[in-house]
């Protein structure tokens, strides 16, 4: 007797909690949850940071409770890393909010990452995940493209020449084909002469904007590393060099040649 009332119990609190949940879906109103943009945080040889952000719009008369976002991250269709953020808030009745995401890419990935994108000069992205609120999941989902950044040398200028030290400025131009701009926290530069490494430099803290852009990296030469003296600088004035200038998306090399005797007659 005491397991058939047991059993006709669960039938009504089951009964009761289908009632309950399709009351509350007439009620409620999903979230509305919109893409927005992504963003590239904090870049460096050790770590990128993809920042997405997307728009979740509340079209109830109260406030709703965000418990949760699930979120996935593939890149050529190849899952990188997955995971879930918490702590989103309560989002305020007929109000929306911006949510962005930080998905930081391991050391591992960022050397794929950059096979890929030296091979293809592009990589495929897609984002998706659900937004938690109420008991309801609300997926969304954005593909898109990262691109290359196409980089060449434009100029390379002398400003200052003597026997002891040679002052150079080398302008390097970025086109950013992404719609968002690139910080890139390492920028390592050097040059060399018939493999001797005549100097070594960096930047930080730099961004490459959308569209083109262009960097100077200031080097400094002394010629006497390489040379006697002005009189054997003089019998083989031309001074072949090679530039390399890296960074955690790309690396480029540049050779050119200075002809050092019009500096010094």
């Amino acid at each position: 007797m005491l397991k058939k009332i047991l059993v006709v119990i669960t039938i009504v609190f089951i009964s009761a909690c289908s009632t309950l949940q399709k009351e509350l879906n007439n009620y409620v109103k999903e979230p509305e949850v919109t893409y927005k943009s992504i963003a590239v945080g904090k870049m460096s040889m050790n770590a990128i940071e993809l920042i997405p952000t997307f728009n979740v719009a509340n079209k109830n008369n109260f406030s709703l409770p965000i418990s949760a976002i699930t979120y996935e991250l593939s890149l050529n269709n190849k899952k990188m890393l997955a995971g879930e953020s918490d702590d989103i808030g309560t989002l305020s009745a007929n109000a929306e909010q911006d949510v962005s995401l930080s998905l930081d890419l391991t050391k591992e990935t960022i050397a794929s990452l950059q096979q890929l994108l030296f091979e293809d000069k592009k990589l495929n992205y897609q984002i998706k995940g659900g937004v938690k609120a109420m008991g309801l999941t609300i997926p969304f989902e954005k593909s898109a493209t990262l691109y290359l950044p196409d980089v060449t040398i434009n100029d390379l200028q002398v400003n200052s020449a003597t026997f002891s030290e040679l002052d150079i400025v080398l302008s390097v131009d970025i086109d950013n084909q992404n719609d968002f701009s690139l910080p890139l926290e390492d920028i390592s530069y050097s040059v060399s002469s018939q493999g001797k490494k005549l100097f070594q430099g960096g930047l930080e803290s730099q961004k490459i904007a959308q569209g083109k852009n262009t960097i100077q990296l200031p080097l400094t030469i002394k010629p006497s590393d390489l040379f006697n003296n002005v009189f054997s600088l003089l019998l083989s004035p031309e001074l072949p060099l090679k530039f390399e200038v890296t960074t955690p998306m790309f690396t480029k090399t540049y050779d050119q040649s200075i002809n050092l005797g019009s500096f010094f007659r």
